[in-house]
């Protein structure tokens, strides 16, 4: 909605800024979407002061001013008569421009009967302000030298969206009565001149109200010898400046009362009516009518419409119909101002698809009593600029008295909800401003009776929420917010897990949160393999087949996650979760949380400096061992067969011979049934499984005073011999002096088998007491290969040369 600044002001005295205004009305709740300013006829005026004078040596009504802007002195040749020293004036700087019957003039330095003049004082006229054109502009002492008129005389026009409570806002006058109540400043509504003559309007036309719950109020009058033509100036400037074009001036009037006070009106073309009788009712199925868009529109029961005895005339809160559309042949008018049930004109407009001014108004509830008073309004104007004779008296139909309701509430209830100790008589004159009448029934209670055109107040919590808008929410004091403090410690596995997030984000993992519900078809992808069939939860009342199963795995909703982010041509995924699964062990169940972790793509960025390569099996376990290791624990990898893994890259994640969680690359398959097409590794460890083995963390140890020593050692193995194997074996021999060891070679060969592999392992020696010899380093190394290659020899793992 738009509204001009310059029409707010003929109903409020105000002074301030467009921004300000706008700054007021938003904090109020009445939001101001944007203020734009009207063009006008010049570019570049400001004010300037005339600091001093002298004749013009040869033109006797010439004058040689001096003009400041506040800034620089300016020599202007003016012919004004009141063109004198103090004055503060409209001065056009060289480079402004004035439009003049759609010409533009540019202000140049000149010269005029010899004496150069470096701008032009303005009279009114010149700038188009008004026809005072035999001086130039006078402004107050304390108007500020070098102010753009711009600011002065351009047009605000505040746009404003409204909320569908806020309909008695939708106007003028509505604005305006919220601005006064927010500023203190008086309201002024709009008079009423109307003339009548002495013939009765119930001599001219009849009106059966046949639904007087869809039209609880009718009311009309009748103008004859009007004169359609179109509008003066004022009124076509109005209208376009809120966005609408001009018709004619009766159309145009019923526009501009509406903009005015909200109220829609409808005219229709008083001879058109048939035996000028009106019935409101609800349509048939047959019938249709051509609306004032030139569509025609197929009627249905319970449609409301206005009609005369033979036909429809107008839908009613909606459009009318062109059969009795207000043209330049039409001498008589009855003019319609009504009050419809705004479901009865949602419900047409919605079947319909036709949204109007109008009808957005009486979907969010009209003002009963405004439609008299906006009736006697557009029928006075109508009498003024079209000549017209408005009849006498009004016809009114009304269902029922429409008085203000009234809702009681409390002053220590306004106060309580608002943390404010505001006093009966803070609270009164709010209200007094807001147009409310109070009766203070004793013991804090109050009585409000609100107006009928504030429908969006019904309970005292309302009038609470007016309070605290008009006194404003800046003012209303701000508690220190209060720390309460809980003396129950954390879960520990909820720190558990906080610290698996943050050794996870270490490793340059990104965090994915999915949904604990998952679909049937999801859970067939974990089942029997990673959980049993009859352990799976599904949901009694789901709202969806989609989300029916509680997850007894990370996996589906990670895969979905893969998906996504391929279908958005995403490839790298370096990411995990941690979150809760649950199954049924027996009669219970169990919810636990597990850590997963989801790999795809390459293992680094592309870059100069590094060719990147896809991501492994081993990146995975890598990952793996990191996070244990840095809560000091140490896993070991035995070969598993679970479905939805890759039989020959896959393992079991053990410590302690407890399956703590499962890790390796997922099925093709599985792959396929979610469409993904690169490869992907996962791994989940269950950390209720993980807790029990956590070992105090080493902040700090001494460092070792003597050197260390390492060996290499490498063993021929049967291809299908686990690496596992070997580093129980190595474990097995007690040693001293062995610091640690590792594997840092895998070697295969044509020429050494394709049922061989050659494994090198590093072993790093060393005395915390002492320097040790050669001779000792050799010995340990000889004792230690030998027994370990002895127990190799017993489990058939080495391979015969």
């Amino acid at each position: 909605m738009k509204i001009p600044l310059s029409w707010l002001k003929e109903h409020i005295p105000i002074s301030l800024a467009p921004a300000d205004i706008a700054k007021i009305l938003t904090m109020a709740g009445i939001e101001v979407e944007k203020v734009e300013r009207l063009p006008l006829k010049f570019e570049g005026v400001v004010v300037g002061k005339i600091t001093d004078t002298k004749k013009h040596p040869n033109a006797e009504k010439l004058t040689i001013a001096t003009v400041t802007d506040g800034r620089e002195y300016f020599q202007v040749v003016c012919g004004a008569p009141n063109c004198r020293r103090g004055l503060k004036t409209a001065f056009a700087k060289i480079g402004a421009t004035i439009t003049d019957d759609n010409k533009v003039f540019k202000i140049k330095r000149s010269k005029l009967r010899g004496e150069e003049s470096c701008g032009m004082l303005c009279s009114a006229q010149e700038l188009g302000l008004s026809n005072d054109g035999d001086k130039i502009m006078e402004f107050s002492d304390n108007t500020p030298e070098g102010k753009d008129l711009m600011d002065l005389y351009s047009d605000a026009i505040l746009e404003i969206g409204l909320t569908p409570n806020l309909n008695h806002c939708a106007s003028v006058i509505g604005i305006a009565r919220e601005l006064a109540a927010l500023t203190a400043h008086p309201l002024r509504y709009p008079t009423t001149s109307l003339k009548e003559t002495s013939e009765l309007i119930s001599t001219a036309v009849n009106v059966h109200n046949l639904d007087l719950e869809a039209c609880p109020r009718y009311t009309c009058r009748v103008v004859k010898n009007v004169k359609v033509g179109p509008s003066p100036a004022w009124l076509q400037e109005k209208l376009a400046a809120c966005g609408l074009r001009s018709i004619n001036n009766v159309v145009d009037i019923t526009n501009f009362v509406l903009l005015e006070s909200g109220q829609p009106l409808h005219a229709f073309d008083y001879d058109q009516i048939n035996l000028h009788t009106l019935i409101i009712r609800s349509a048939t199925d047959d019938e249709k009518l051509v609306t004032l868009d030139g569509n025609e529109r197929q009627l249905k029961a319970g449609d409301l419409i206005i009609a005369d005895p033979d036909k429809p005339l107008a839908i009613a809160g909606v459009m009318g119909g062109q059969n009795s559309e207000v043209t330049e042949k039409t001498t008589t008018i009855l003019l319609e101002s009504a009050y419809f049930e705004s479901s009865s004109v949602r419900r047409t407009s919605k079947r319909l698809g036709i949204t109007t001014d109008a009808s957005k108004r009486f979907e969010r509830k009209a003002d009963p009593q405004q439609a008299i008073i906006s009736l006697n309004r557009a029928a006075g104007l109508i009498a003024e600029l079209t000549g017209g004779d408005v009849l006498k008296d009004a016809i009114d139909i009304k269902a029922q008295s429409f008085t203000p309701k009234v809702i009681n509430c409390s002053v220590s209830y306004i106060n309580n909800i608002l943390g404010t100790q505001l006093g009966l008589s803070e609270i009164e004159t709010i209200f007094q401003r807001l147009q409310f009448r109070l009766t203070y029934e004793g013991q804090d209670q109050l009585e409000v009776e609100v107006p009928t055109y504030r429908n969006d107040l019904t309970a005292s919590i309302d009038l609470v929420e007016e309070v605290a808008r008009i006194y404003g929410y800046n003012h209303i004091p701000k508690p220190a917010t209060r720390y309460g403090h809980s003396t129950m410690p954390h879960s520990p596995i909820y720190l558990f897990e906080r610290k698996v997030k943050t050794a996870l984000i270490a490793e340059g993992l990104q965090e994915f949160l999915t949904c604990d519900l998952i679909s049937p078809t999801q859970v067939e992808s974990v089942t029997d393999s990673l959980m049993p069939k009859e352990s799976i939860v599904s949901l009694l009342n789901a709202n969806s087949q989609e989300q029916s199963v509680l997850r007894p795995s990370l996996l589906p909703g990670l895969l979905h996650v893969v998906k996504h982010n391929l279908d958005f041509q995403n490839s790298q995924i370096w990411g995990f979760e941690t979150g809760r699964i649950h199954y049924k062990a027996g009669d219970q169940f169990k919810e636990q949380t597990v850590a997963a972790i989801i790999l795809s793509g390459n293992n680094c960025p592309a870059s100069w400096a590094a060719k990147s390569s896809p991501v492994d099996f081993y990146d995975l376990k890598g990952i793996v061992e990191n996070v244990l290791a840095s809560f000091g624990l140490k896993a070991n990898f035995k070969n598993q067969k679970l479905a939805p893994f890759h039989p020959g890259r896959q393992a079991a994640i053990i410590i302690d011979n407890l399956t703590v969680g499962s890790m390796g690359e997922i099925h093709p398959t599985l792959l396929k049934s979610f469409g993904i097409s690169q490869r992907v590794y996962f791994a989940e460890i269950n950390l209720h499984d993980l807790m029990p083995y956590l070992k105090p963390t080493v902040q700090m140890k001494e460092l070792l005073q003597y050197p260390s020593s390492s060996r290499d050692w490498t063993i021929t193995l049967k291809e299908e011999a686990s690496m596992d194997g070997v580093f129980n074996a190595i474990s097995s021999m007690r040693s001293s002096l062995l610091e640690k060891f590792a594997l840092v070679a895998i070697y295969r060969s044509e020429k050494l088998g394709h049922d061989k592999k050659n494994a090198t392992f590093n072993f790093v020696y060393r005395d915390p007491n002492k320097t040790l010899s050669i001779e000792e380093i050799e010995n340990e190394h000889r004792r230690l290969t030998q027994g370990v290659n002895d127990k190799l020899t017993t489990q058939q793992l080495l391979a015969t040369t």
